[in-house]
């Protein structure tokens, strides 16, 4: 978006808060949130928590918002992970934006911590990210963030190994080579999107309804029964963290699945011409040939309006400044400098996006639910890391038997339905 437009939204947002907003705090409010909103030298002030390690790369844009609103911001480098724990401990003394990943958008919604974005602020997400990245921003059909970046695992693999071809399918890689994961200590992240794969949902179709799980049918017991079995595929090879790079380095692992944050490790582990990657291969699961899905994280940026008091001026700018750490312009830079792939139509479709080999397989792995489920945002996700991992851990490691699989599915359901 151009500078003009923002101007336009600026002068429209401040209009919208002033009219929206009087019962959000009396005049004594307003005086005190104004008072709190100024520095030592009078001008008007502003919190942003952005992503560890990223303060520098938001040094232009910041000035440039700062230039044109006349407002100060302080920047402080905050862990994403636990925006949600720090946001909600105490609102009036937490940032006015904040970076955070959106899989915690449900939680801060209905815990009051964060509102419905303005109508113009949602349109030009709807306008300019891709269907994947809004429903990352979305949160029971309403628009409560914005959407700067995504996020999926994709295969990697060492291409004196396996072709192009041979990437296809899981079948193909297990029997012209090896695959490296961790089923005796399942990490749910990396495993559960199967059961999405067979037709299953994980929360409802749009993950936000609670009792909407429906592993416990044929369908997911065809996925236990695949995960069993790699205890006898010679193809498949069980690693963990510590030593699934310096396996793929030595050649006894020549595939694994893993996001974009382990590429500098993998391309130094076989070296960059040998670093393959490519979208998930299909898998067969039952009789059925399936693609094999991950799941999509979304980056998003929000305004928490309690340190405003109510100062309609304050949080309009606040506005302003999450769509300005996330228009084109922004999510270019930050693909330059952090590696961040974009959400935003236009970037993904220029030239230097598409000329990355990882960037790409990330876009095409997050550009439809084909490859992606995005991930639920419900509270109910913080009993499911434990209890899946637990269940599909446990079918590994042959401490489930086989008869059992469809009762302990339906207890799973029952289980995250009723989790808090």
């Amino acid at each position: 978006m151009k500078s003009w437009q923002k101007k336009l939204i600026y002068g429209a947002g401040v209009t919208l808060f002033s009219s929206v907003l009087v019962a959000c705090g009396n005049s004594a409010n307003k005086s005190a949130s104004d008072d709190a909103a100024k520095t030592a030298s009078g001008a008007k002030q502003l919190k942003l928590w952005v992503p560890t390690d990223s303060k520098d790369s938001y040094k232009e844009v910041v000035e440039a918002f700062e230039k044109e609103s006349g407002f100060k911001v302080e920047v402080v480098e905050s862990e994403d992970p636990k925006a949600q724990e720090n946001i909600k401990k105490d609102p009036q003394a937490a940032a006015d934006v904040f970076s955070l990943p959106h899989d915690q958008l449900g939680q801060l919604v209905e815990s009051g911590a964060i509102q419905e974005i303005p109508e113009n602020y949602a349109n030009e997400v709807s306008e300019q990210a891709t269907d994947q990245a809004i429903a990352g921003a979305q949160y029971k059909g309403k628009t409560y963030a914005f959407p700067f970046g995504i996020e999926s695992q994709v295969l990697y693999y060492n291409k004196e190994k396996l072709s192009e071809d041979q990437v296809k399918s899981y079948e193909s890689i297990t029997d012209n080579a090896t695959f490296g994961a961790n089923f005796k200590e399942v990490n749910a992240y990396h495993i559960a999107p199967l059961f999405m794969s067979v037709g299953n949902t994980l929360f409802g179709d749009n993950g936000e309804d609670a009792s909407g799980t429906n592993w416990g049918n044929d369908a997911g017991v065809s996925v236990l029964k695949w995960i069993a079995s790699q205890k006898d595929n010679k193809g498949f090879v069980n690693v963990d963290a510590n030593n699934t790079m310096s396996k793929f380095g030595d050649g006894s692992v020549a595939a694994f699945q893993s996001g974009p944050w382990d590429y500098e490790t993998a391309k130094k582990s076989v070296g960059e011409d040998k670093l393959g990657i490519a979208p998930y291969p299909t898998v067969k699961i039952g009789d059925t040939d399936v693609q094999q899905k991950a799941f999509l994280g979304v980056k998003l940026y929000a305004v928490n309006q309690a340190p405003a008091g109510g100062d309609a001026e304050r949080i309009a700018a606040s506005y302003k400044l999450a769509s300005y750490l996330t228009n084109e312009d922004s999510q270019e830079n930050q693909f330059k400098k952090r590696s961040i792939v974009p959400s935003n139509k236009e970037v993904q479709s220029s030239d230097e996006v598409q000329n990355n080999q990882l960037a790409k397989t990330v876009i095409t792995m997050g550009s439809s639910d084909k490859y992606t489920v995005v991930m639920p945002k419900i509270s109910q996700m913080t009993a499911f890391w434990t209890e899946t991992a637990a269940v599909l851990s446990d079918t590994y490691n042959g401490k489930i038997k086989e008869s059992d699989y469809l009762n302990k599915l339906k207890q799973l359901d029952k289980d995250l339905a009723d989790a808090k």
